[in-house]
């Protein structure tokens, strides 16, 4: 018994002496150098979105529902997204480095489809009608909804059925499974930047669909979700302050 005691004490000394001998004479550690100072970032959480429901008549809504459809239906009737940030709180004096739109798409039942958004050119509001069930079919239209016709109803119209954008998007990203999905293009720096500074008025995008055949409508959540994490958020990257070196 002592025996074996005696024989793992040394093997484990030899052990040590062999670690610690290596560690001396073998070349030193190089330290993983920190990663390079990231662009400050901020997140920013939508202030309006509704579906623009195609009718005619204009007497469909949704400005609260948990969400926003885009494309088309089976019954060859066009979806619409407008989409609103508040930026009036961010400096107008930083470059804007990189802008990108999150969204969650939540259902489909078509394949992959280009989803682009536009700038608005006239102002809108955000009113108070819910669509039930799943939200495809919409809501009778209340005062202060957008419709396909209204930017206001029912007063206030559209110069455009279907809302008044730019034909130029601002950017396009590719549509297909129930993920999260990100719009980015120097075209959203140019748009976010002119809201910023006020050299454009902020009347948000509108996104469309795949309009050209049936069945290519697809769901995304809105701000009104249950769940944080599944809203719009729109990501704007600043470029680093650069402050002067200190003397020494």
């Amino acid at each position: 018994m002592n025996h074996r005691i005696t024989f793992f004490s040394v093997f484990s000394l030899a052990l040590v002496a062999v670690a610690t001998s290596a560690c001396a004479s073998g070349p030193a550690a190089t330290p993983t150098p920190s990663p390079a100072p990231k662009a400050n970032q901020v997140q920013i959480a939508a202030s309006q979105d509704v579906t623009l429901y195609e009718d005619a008549a204009g007497e469909i809504a949704n400005s609260v529902g948990p969400t926003n459809f885009v494309g088309m239906t089976t019954q060859f009737k066009r979806r619409r997204t407008l989409l609103a940030f508040d930026v009036t709180s961010l400096p107008s004096n930083r470059e804007i480095i990189d802008v990108r739109l999150e969204m969650r798409m939540s259902k489909t039942a078509s394949g992959a489809f280009n989803t682009t958004l536009h700038r608005v050119t006239t102002p809108w509001s955000e009113g108070i009608s819910t669509s039930s069930g799943m939200g495809g079919k919409g809501a009778p239209a209340q005062i202060g909804d957008p419709t396909w016709i209204h930017s206001s109803y029912p007063d206030t119209f559209w110069s455009n059925e279907g809302g008044d954008f730019t034909e130029e998007e601002s950017a396009t990203t590719s549509v297909d499974n129930q993920v999260r999905y990100s719009w980015s293009d120097p075209r959203l720096v140019e748009d976010v930047s002119k809201w910023i500074t006020g050299a454009s008025p902020n009347f948000g995008w509108l996104i469309i669909g795949d309009e050209r055949f049936q069945k290519t409508a697809k769901r995304f959540d809105s701000r009104e979700h249950a769940s944080a994490d599944r809203r719009p958020t729109l990501v704007i990257e600043f470029a680093p302050t650069v402050t002067g070196a200190g003397s020494g």
